[in-house]
């Protein structure tokens, strides 16, 4: 039986981003075609605000749990004492 890889903190999060990425990219590309083509594209326009947004908010929980995940990976580490020069 093959073992499984353990999940990065942040694969649910990217996958979300793909998702919601991929109706990014065909609102879009519809929004385009009606301003284009002359019909109403206000509702497209503003939906593709919306999964902007989305996208935004998604890359900063992702960062966020990155940060942590550091965080808690690295050991303290001791504080160095910088002397500044006047030189």
């Amino acid at each position: 039986m093959a073992q499984r890889a353990p999940l990065r903190p942040t694969s649910r999060i990217e996958e979300a981003i793909g998702f919601v990425g991929c109706f990014g990219l065909l609102f879009f590309g519809v929004t385009v075609f009606c301003e284009l083509t002359g019909r109403p594209a206000l509702g497209w326009a503003l939906t593709l605000l919306g999964t902007v947004v989305a996208i935004v908010l998604l890359d900063r929980w992702r960062r966020r749990v990155l940060r942590r995940t550091d965080a808690a990976a690295q050991p303290d580490q001791p504080a160095v004492a910088t002397r500044a020069t006047g030189r």
